[in-house]
């Protein structure tokens, strides 16, 4: 000890023995407690604060050598008789309680310590009473209590397990109940730590669950669907949701939410599966048409020809009757066959009208020359009214619309009796500025009510459907109608005219003649901002094909492979449209869409409106998809291999001319707009194919046929090649080293799932993601065979499969060997 320490004590010492009494109590009365001194003989109060006097409610005054007695609650009266402080002289201190006493001015907890303090000199001890106000502690520990009390109740009540971990999942700070029956563990396992829950994985899905740790690396949440082994139920599907938070001054925590979702899974599998059933039947159904084409068609022109004949032969005026009627009925039952059979045609081959020009006024007046002598047959009229502006050609195949027109006719032929039939063309914008031409066939016929009009387009349905009605048919051939008007991107619809009749308009929409290979005006002056475009795709040849024909169209592109990846690029950036495919592993493509629709189920939270437009890609090319896909939400579909021109009259169709300018430096050439629209385009890592150096000039001259390989179509070819003009960025080349990287995956996947007893889920996957990506190389064989494969599956046959996948295998080693050659040899 220094001097200057033993000098500071010695002052201390010498200042307390100066104290006196009254020095001391008024010590006392200064302390933030309340304190009594007592006799622990008797009892009897010697002194207490103001801090006591305020506690208990009382005047110190009429204390001062009186026992506490009535005039303080009984409980604590009872402390403090001389008895207790006997009993306390073995301990000296009593231990802390507390206690509600009765005040005048209502309860109030206290807590309260007794103290024995001897007295030197004396054979007397000094009790002490120290009291401590109680009541907030008290408050806000029942507060706790309570709010404990309602979040077990929640947590043991919701049907999803609650639990808190640190970061590094091996030590479980809280749970609910419900996490040991949901992983069928015991009390004693949760001394594991959350890492118990990884055993229990399924072993297939421990490398999805191992994105879990990379996404919480990267500060991310996670949400993600995936089998645990249950000791006691077998397998069961759980979904697991997970969010790291930052805590100040401490470590972070990770919260989550695990939910069982067996009986949803199995609703959902149940539902693909009925829905395949009903796709399954319908394809058949449509197939079975369409290849009886030729059954039905020949016994029919045989009937009709040699009624022909019969009636070239002398035949009395009877017989001659008796075979018109013949060739009569003939007739009307080739035009109902005609109908069925088209009608099937749509469902089970082309879902969409591909891309062609069709001169219209050859097509119209060779149309109105046709069917003028049947009109005039009938006593009837048939005007043909062009429009001196008039395009030359119109973006359409010319057949389809020969024979909508021709439906058309067919159909004002049939219910007009008297007066006059018109064909009209004429140049009309659609309301949103679109160039497009009008076609309009009108009658002065029996006219359709305003009630029947909407169900006009329906199979099966006439204007007039009483059992009185004059006019026979099926009701098809609108029908037929209304499906080629939509796989042409064009509006048809029916009124009725006020002077009697109908009239029938066919809006189709034009390709803007001014802008070169089909971009728009206002991409090519780069007088509008891109197209902010998010496209979902799990294919990588189908991706790189699709952002490159958006970029070359002015539009800025993001990828995701998945559809939860999709929904969370939702939820961090605006877009302008949604490309979403529909068969991916995990979440497809339906489910992405209703999530979405829904506005995220509080899984997602999204910045962009439920009501965007979101597109339907899909291999599955029938027009009874298409239907179904709308139905389900979507607004629009596309099918693949996609064609440049289609998906333009998608994003006119959905979105109008663009309104903000491109990138600066753009100008109207389609590889500049698209090199342009590449710098604003955000890809994910899924889109970077890497290159292995090999040269290939994408505006290379396409080879004579002799060179080209024969598994490979050139067509196709050159349409990748017309995407990327310049070579610049390498399009051919890396579509093709993209698809024989998803060679070297999928088919020694489809190996394992046939040596695995022919798991079709697994073989419908393979051919299903093959056979797009095929079709946009050119590799139209592989195609079919991986279609076919697709059927079988989706069917579950198995006869004859082996043999057709041996094909694939075949036919895809073909396709890399000419791909390869493709790569490193002459173009």
């Amino acid at each position: 000890m220094t001097p200057d320490a033993s000098l500071t004590g010695d002052v201390a010492r010498q200042l307390l023995q100066s104290l006196n009494t009254g020095d001391a109590l008024a010590l006392v009365d200064l302390l933030p407690l309340g304190v009594l001194l007592m006799d622990s003989q008797d009892g009897s109060v010697l002194h207490l604060n103001r801090e006591a006097e305020r506690l208990l409610s009382v005047r110190g005054a009429a204390l001062i050598g009186q026992v506490l007695g009535s005039a303080v609650d009984p409980a604590l009266a009872e402390l403090c008789t001389p008895a207790r402080w006997q009993a306390l002289r073995e301990g000296r201190r009593g231990a802390r309680e507390d206690l509600r006493v009765q005040t005048p001015f209502g309860p109030r907890w206290l807590q309260v310590q007794r103290l024995l303090m001897p007295l030197a000199g004396q054979r007397r001890s000094l009790a002490l009473l120290v009291l401590q106000d109680a009541n907030a502690r008290r408050q806000l520990e029942r507060a706790l209590q309570e709010s404990d009390t309602r979040f077990r109740e929640v947590t043991d009540a919701v049907s999803e397990c609650l639990f808190v971990t640190n970061a590094e999942w091996d030590r479980l700070h809280f749970s609910s109940p419900l996490l040991l029956d949901t992983l069928g563990l015991s009390p004693m396992d949760l001394r594991l730590g959350p890492r118990v829950f990884e055993d229990r994985i399924h072993p297939d899905d421990r490398a999805l669950y191992q994105r879990r740790l990379l996404a919480q690396a990267a500060g991310e949440p996670t949400d993600m669907v995936l089998r645990v082994q249950h000791p006691g139920r077998g397998v069961r599907w759980v979904r697991l949701r997970t969010r790291l938070q930052a805590h100040a001054g401490g470590a972070p925590l990770v919260y989550g939410i695990l939910a069982d979702v067996t009986e949803e899974q199995q609703r959902h599998r149940e539902l693909q599966a009925a829905r395949d059933k009903a796709e399954s039947a319908s394809q058949a159904k449509s197939q079975l048409m369409a290849n009886m084409s030729h059954e039905f068609r020949t016994p029919m022109n045989g009937i009709l020809g040699m009624t022909q004949l019969l009636l070239n032969t002398p035949l009395d005026e009877r017989q001659q009757h008796y075979a018109r009627q013949v060739q009569a009925s003939g007739e009307d039952l080739q035009h109902l066959l005609d109908d069925m059979l088209d009608l099937a045609h749509l469902d089970g081959e082309a879902a969409e009208q591909r891309s062609g020009e069709c001169p219209l006024q050859p097509l119209l007046e060779t149309l109105a020359a046709q069917y003028r002598p049947q009109a005039e047959s009938r006593g009837l009229r048939l005007n043909l009214t062009l429009d001196a502006a008039l395009p030359d050609a119109v973006p359409v195949a010319a057949g389809a619309l020969r024979r909508l027109l021709g439906k058309l006719l067919d159909n004002a032929l049939k219910f007009t009796e008297r007066g006059e039939i018109g064909l009209a063309a004429r140049a009309q914008p659609f309301p949103d500025g679109r160039p497009g031409v009008l076609l309009k066939v009108q009658d002065t016929g029996i006219g359709v009510p305003a009630d029947k009009l909407h169900h006009l387009f329906k199979p099966f349905t006439q204007g007039n459907d009483s059992l009185a009605r004059r006019h026979g048919g099926a009701g098809l051939g609108l029908a037929v109608a209304q499906q080629l008007a939509q796989q042409m991107g064009a509006v048809l619809d029916a009124r009725a005219r006020p002077d009697g009749g109908s009239v029938f308009s066919l809006h189709l929409p034009l390709q803007d003649a001014g802008a070169p290979d089909g971009l728009p005006q206002a991409i090519e002056a780069g007088a509008a901002r891109p197209w902010q475009v998010l496209v979902v795709e799990d294919n990588p040849v189908n991706q790189e094909v699709i952002q490159q024909m958006l970029l070359q169209l002015g539009c800025s592109v993001q990828l995701c492979d998945g559809g939860e990846a999709g929904l969370q690029a939702l939820s961090e950036r605006a877009f302008d449209l949604v490309m979403m495919d529909i068969h991916m592993p995990g979440m497809d493509g339906i489910q992405a869409l209703q999530i979405f629709r829904r506005g995220g189920e509080g899984r997602y939270r999204f910045v962009n409106p439920g009501s965007l437009p979101v597109v339907a890609v899909t291999a599955n090319a029938l027009s009874g998809d298409r239907g179904k896909l709308l139905a389900y939400g979507f607004d629009d579909y596309l099918p693949k291999p996609l064609r440049h021109r289609e998906l333009l009259a998608v994003l006119q169709r959905r979105l109008g001319h663009p309104a903000r300018p491109l990138a600066a430096g753009a100008s109207g050439s389609p590889a500049e707009a698209a090199s342009a629209a590449s710098a604003t385009s955000a890809t994910s890592a899924t889109s970077a194919a890497v290159y292995d150096g090999a040269t290939m000039s994408s505006a290379a001259t396409p080879s004579s046929p002799d060179r080209r390989p024969s598994c490979l179509d050139e067509a196709s070819l050159q349409r990748l090649r017309d995407l990327d003009p310049s070579g610049a960025n390498q399009l051919l080349p890396r579509v093709i080293n993209a698809f024989i990287k998803s060679l070297d995956k999928l088919l020694p996947d489809l190996q394992r799932a046939r040596e695995a007893g022919m798991d079709l889920a697994a073989i419908r996957h393979v051919a299903h993601t093959l056979k797009s990506s095929s079709a946009s190389l050119g590799a139209l064989q592989l195609s079919r065979l991986c279609a076919d494969t697709e059927a079988m599956a989706r069917n579950g046959q198995t006869e004859g499969l082996d043999k057709l996948i041996d094909a694939m295998h075949d036919e895809a080693g073909l396709v890399r060997q000419a791909l390869e050659a493709l790569l490193t040899g002459p173009q």
